[in-house]
């Protein structure tokens, strides 16, 4: 039988109840949403914090700030699912927002049915649970899944973003040659930067709260 949720998903780890789910029905909720996922990505950093991690909770504080009733966007997503954000998805709230990526899960009677080449079936056992079948080019294989957060951790893990540029691309190392200068300066300006009393502060709470202090 095959294991389907791989060491580089966080098993087991616990929803957070309270978290409102899109579409949202309001814009209060929106911006919890959003308030919840910018302070999990920033506990999630171990940096001072880096330079991209500012630079992404920026722009979904733009979102915050015109956020209204409805869907996520793309960016905070995405942002979710490769983050593993604990928000209390259930199968259909999340079936529900990747609606419309490719091989975004459909439902079929009781089942879901996801991707392509491999595609993958999820039927309901009977106590509960998924029996989780692999379909790839006439081949099968199969698993099970005990609750409803494993099947939700398995989407996150087939539609979160694995490999965006320059990860697992070819690129032109002339390119990080002609950038490297401006790297370093940028660092250097960061350390600085992550040196003043407001960032200090944040790392000691952050480490609290982990219980890492």
């Amino acid at each position: 039988m095959e294991q389907f949720l791989d060491a580089d998903v966080p098993v087991g780890r616990a929803a957070v109840a309270g978290i409102p789910l899109p579409p949202f029905a309001t814009a209060a909720d929106h911006q919890r949403y959003l308030d919840m996922l910018q302070l999990y990505l920033a506990m999630l950093d171990p940096g001072g914090p880096a330079t991209n991690t500012v630079i992404l909770n920026e722009a979904l504080a733009a979102e915050r700030r015109s956020a209204d009733a409805g869907p996520l966007s793309p960016l905070a997503l995405t942002a979710s699912l490769s983050s593993f954000f604990p928000a209390p998805w259930t199968p259909d709230a999340l079936a529900t927002a990747l609606a419309g990526r490719f091989g975004a899960p459909v439902r079929h009677r009781d089942a879901w049915r996801w991707m392509g080449d491999p595609d993958f079936s999820a039927i309901p056992r009977e106590g509960g649970g998924w029996d989780i079948v692999r379909h790839e080019r006439g081949s099968f294989s199969n698993g099970v899944l005990t609750h409803d957060g494993d099947l939700v951790l398995l989407w996150m893990d087939h539609f979160r973003s694995r490999f965006p540029l320059p990860f697992g691309h070819s690129y032109q190392r002339s390119d990080a040659d002609l950038l490297a200068p401006a790297v370093r300066a940028a660092r250097r300006a960061h350390d600085v930067n992550t040196a003043y009393p407001y960032l200090v502060t944040w790392r000691t709470e952050r480490d609290a709260a982990l219980g890492e202090s």
